[in-house]
C-alpha cells in the first residue's frame, strides 16, 4: 500500500502521511484494521516459531533420556509375557485405536490415524521394548555361554595352542636340522608381526574383540622369540634382548592406548616385569634393575592415569614388590643399603601419589577402592626398610622412615581438608595412617614414660578429629589409644620405670627417684583425660556409652571425667604413700585417710555444685570406705596422735556433709521428680 500523493509505503498507522495528506475517516478505519490483523499474524508467527524450537527441544531430550533408560531396562532381568512365542514372535497386541500426532516442517500439528501410523507408532515399541527383550533371551543362560566359550575362551585358547606350536615347530625343526637359529628366531619374529598385521585387519573390518585377542597373541610370540634368542640359542647378548623387550612393552602400550584395550596393558605389564626374570643370568646388576622397574612403573601408571585403568596400579604394585621380593632374598648385602633403601622409598611415594592423584581424577566415582593398595604399599616398604635400617644403623633411625610415611599422610589428609571435598572417607583414613605411623614412631624414638605423653597426645588429636568429622571409629580408636596409655602408666611406668611397688606402696629407691618425670607424667596424663571429657561435652559425644550400653543419661564425657577422678585419685595415693613412707612412716596411713576424706569432700561439693546425683553417691561411697578404713585399720595400725587427727578430720567432714544435704534438699527432690517426669514422657 502506498500513499496517493506521495507513493510511499503505508508503514505504520498514520491518519496523516509525512508528505501531509490526509485520510478520511472511512479509509483511516479501514488502515487501522489491516494493522491490527497484521500484527497478530506476526505474533502467531512469532508464537509459532517458539512452538517449533520447542517441540525440536523436548524431542532431543526424550531421545537422550530414552537412551538412558533403554541402558536401565535391558540391565534388569526382563520376563517375557505369555503372548510371545518361544518362535521369536510376537502377537499382535490390541490398540485402541489413538489418535497420531505429529509435526510438519512447518510446526504444524498434523492428525494421523490411519493403519499405516498405526503400523510405524508399534514398529518403535517392537524394535525398543521387545527387541530389547529379545536381545536379552538371546543373551541369557546357556545361549549366553555357549557364545562366550565360542568367541573368547576358544580364540584365547587357539592363540595359546598356537604359541605353544610355533615353539614346538622351531624345536622340531632345530632336531631335524632344516632351520639354523638365526633362522627359527626370525620365523618366529615374523609369526609375531603375522599376528600383529592380521590383528589390526580384523579390527578394521568390525571384528575388534577377534583383532584384538590376535594382536595379543602376537605381543606374546614377540616375547617368547626374545627369550628363546637369549636364554636358548644364545642369538643376543643381554642387553640388546632387554632392549628388544622394552621396545616390545613399549608396544603394547602404544596399542593399547590406540585401541583403547586395557588388557592389552595388562599383557605389556606382565611382560614388562618379567623380562628381568627371563633374561636372568643369575648375576646381580641392582642399580639397571631398581632403575629399569622405575621407569617401568611410571610409564604404566602414566597410561593408569591417562586411560582410568585402576587394574594397572594394582597390578604393578604385586609385580614391583614380588621383583622387589625376589631381588632382596637373592642379592642384598648390607653393602647394598643405600640403593636398596632408595628405591624401595621411590617405589613407595609411586604407589602412594599416583593412586591419591589417581582417586582424585575419578572425583570419587568409585570411593575409596582407588586407595586401597596404599595400606599394603605402607606396610610392605616399612617392612623392608625396618630391617635394613636396623642391620645398618641402630633402631632408632627407623624413625626417619616412620616420619617420612606420617608426613606424607599428612599432607594428603591436608590437601583434602584445605580443599574441602565432599568425601571425608579418605580424609579419615589418611589421618589414621597417619596417626599409626606417629604412634609406631614413638616407641622407636623415645622410651619410658616419654611412649605415655606420646600416646595420649595422639589420642586427643585423634578424638578431636573424630569429633569434628562425626566419626565413630576414629573417636573409639581415640578411647582406644587413651586406654593403652592408662594401662602402660599403671603396669608399666610405675612399676618398671618408677620402681613403685603396690604390695609395698612405696617407691623402691627413694620418694626423689625421678621426681620430676614421674610428675610430668602423670599430671599430663590426668590433664589429657580431662581434656577428652570437655572435647566429649563439647561435641555431645555418646559412641563410648553407646557401645558399652550405658543408661542413656551417661555420655560419654561423664565416663571420661570419672576416669579423671580415678587417675588422679590413684595418682594421689601413689604420692601421699611414697612421700609418707620416706618422711613420716607412723602417719602414712593417716594421710591416706585424710586424702581419701578431702577427695570426697571435693566430689560431694562438685555433686552439689553441679546438681548430679552419681557424683555424690560416689562421694558417699568414698566417706563410708573411709569410715571402713580409719575403725577397722587405723585403730590397730597407726599411732594415737594420728590416730586422733583422722577421726577428727573425718567426723567434721561427715558432719560438713549432713549439713549439705540439710542445706540442699529441696534441689535434690526437685531434680529427681524433674527427671522422673521426663522419663514418664
Amino acid at each position: 500500500m502506498k500513499c496517493p500523493q506521495c507513493f510511499r509505503s503505508i508503514e505504520h498507522l498514520s491518519r496523516v502521511c509525512v508528505c501531509g495528506y490526509t485520510y478520511d475517516e472511512e479509509i483511516y478505519n479501514k488502515l487501522s484494521v489491516y494493522f491490527e490483523l497484521r500484527d497478530e499474524l506476526s505474533n502467531l508467527r512469532s508464537i509459532k516459531d517458539h512452538f517449533v524450537s520447542g517441540v525440536d527441544s523436548i524431542a532431543l531430550k526424550m531421545r537422550r533420556y530414552e537412551e538412558v533408560l533403554n541402558a536401565d531396562i535391558e540391565s534388569l532381568s526382563v520376563t517375557l509375557p505369555e503372548h510371545f512365542h518361544e518362535t521369536g514372535t510376537a502377537e499382535e497386541l490390541p490398540s485402541a485405536g489413538t489418535v497420531s500426532r505429529e509435526y510438519n516442517v512447518e510446526g504444524e500439528i498434523s492428525l494421523d490415524n490411519t493403519e499405516q501410523a498405526k503400523a510405524a507408532r508399534q514398529e518403535p515399541e517392537k524394535k525398543g521394548v521387545l527387541g530389547n527383550m529379545l536381545k536379552k533371551r538371546e543373551g541369557g543362560g546357556s545361549s549366553q555361554f555357549e557364545i562366550n566359550l565360542g568367541q573368547k575362551w576358544l580364540l584365547i585358547i587357539g592363540i595359546v595352542t598356537m604359541v605353544f606350536g610355533i615353539g614346538y615347530f622351531l624345536k622340531y625343526s632345530f632336531e631335524m636340522g632344516w632351520v639354523g637359529p638365526a633362522g627359527r628366531v626370525a620365523l618366529a619374529y615374523i609369526w609375531g608381526t603375522v599376528f600383529l598385521t592380521a590383528g589390526d585387519r580384523f579390527r578394521k573390518k568390525n571384528f575388534e574383540t577377534f583383532g584384538l585377542y590376535v594382536i595379543g597373541g602376537g605381543i606374546a610370540t614377540l616375547y617368547f622369540s626374545t627369550f628363546a634368542a637369549f636364554q636358548l640359542y644364545q642369538l643376543f647378548s643381554q642387553a640388546p634382548s632387554f632392549f628388544v623387550m622394552v621396545l616390545i612393552t613399549v608396544l603394547s602400550g602404544i596399542l593399547a592406548i590406540i585401541y583403547d584395550a586395557k588388557w592389552l596393558a595388562i599383557l605389556g605389564l606382565i611382560g614388562g616385569f618379567l623380562t628381568p626374570v627371563m633374561l636372568s643370568t643369575g648375576q646381580d646388576n641392582q642399580i639397571f634393575l631398581m632403575s629399569y622397574m622405575t621407569v617401568l612403573n611410571l610409564g604404566l601408571l602414566g597410561i593408569a592415569f591417562y586411560k582410568k585403568w585402576d587394574i594397572l596400579n594394582i597390578l604393578g604394585f604385586i609385580f614391583t614388590y614380588l621383583l622387589y621380593t625376589g631381588w632382596f632374598f637373592n642379592h642384598y648385602v648390607e653393602s647394598k643399603f643405600w640403593p636398596a633403601i632408595i628405591f624401595l622409598n621411590l617405589f613407595y611415594l609411586i604407589y602412594s601419589i599416583i593412586p591419591f592423584a589417581y582417586q582424585l581424577s575419578m572425583k570419587y566415582k568409585e570411593s575409596l577402592r582407588g586407595f586401597l593398595i596404599m595400606t599394603p604399599n605402607s606396610f610392605a616398604a616399612f617392612g623392608y626398610s625396618y630391617f635394613m635400617i636396623k642391620e645398618h644403623f641402630s633402631l632408632e633411625w627407623v624413625s626417619v622412615i616412620t616420619i617420612l610415611y606420617s608426613l606424607v599422610f599428612l599432607s594428603m589428609a591436608s590437601y583434602l581438608y584445605k580443599k574441602d571435598l565432599q568425601e571425608r572417607d579418605a580424609f579419615v583414613m589418611f589421618l589414621a595412617k597417619a596417626a599409626l605411623f606417629l604412634i609406631i614412631t614413638v616407641p622407636v624414638i623415645f622410651s619410658g614414660h616419654w611412649i605415655t605423653i606420646f600416646w595420649a597426645a595422639q589420642a586427643v588429636v585423634l578424638l578431636w578429629a573424630g569429633a569434628r568429622l562425626d566419626r565413630k571409629s576414629i573417636a573409639l580408636g581415640s578411647y582406644i589409644l587413651l586406654g593403652l596409655s592408662i594401662s602402660k602408666f599403671l603396669y608399666y611406668d610405675y612399676p618398671m620405670i618408677f620402681e613403685f611397688s603396690f604390695s609395698a606402696l612405696s617407691i623402691s629407691a627413694s620418694y626423689r627417684y625421678l621426681l620430676t618425670e614421674r610428675y610430668i607424667t602423670t599430671i599430663f596424663l590426668v590433664l589429657t583425660i580431662y581434656g577428652f571429657s570437655r572435647l566429649a561435652r563439647g561435641a555431645s559425644l555418646k559412641y563410648l556409652s553407646d557401645s558399652m550400653s550405658i543408661s542413656p543419661v551417661v555420655d560419654d564425657a561423664s565416663i571420661c571425667y570419672g576416669l579423671c577422678c580415678i587417675m588422679l585419685f590413684i595418682s594421689l595415693n601413689v604420692e601421699i604413700s611414697s612421700f609418707f613412707h620416706d618422711k613420716l612412716p607412723g602417719a602414712r596411713f593417716a594421710a591416706i585417710s585424710v586424702l581419701w576424706t578431702l577427695f570426697s569432700v571435693l566430689l560431694m561439693v562438685k555433686g552439689f555444685k553441679d546438681n548430679v546425683s552419681y557424683i555424690r553417691k560416689i562421694s558417699l561411697g568414698l566417706f563410708f570406705i573411709t569410715l571402713g578404713k580409719v575403725f577397722l585399720f587405723d585403730m590397730s595400725k597407726i599411732h594415737t596422735p594420728y590416730r586422733i587427727l583422722s577421726f577428727v578430720i573425718l567426723g567434721i567432714v561427715l558432719i560438713g556433709t549432713s549439713y549439705l544435704y540439710h542445706r540442699f534438699k529441696d534441689k535434690i527432690i526437685n531434680t529427681f521428680a524433674s527427671d522422673n517426669r521426663e522419663e514418664l514422657n
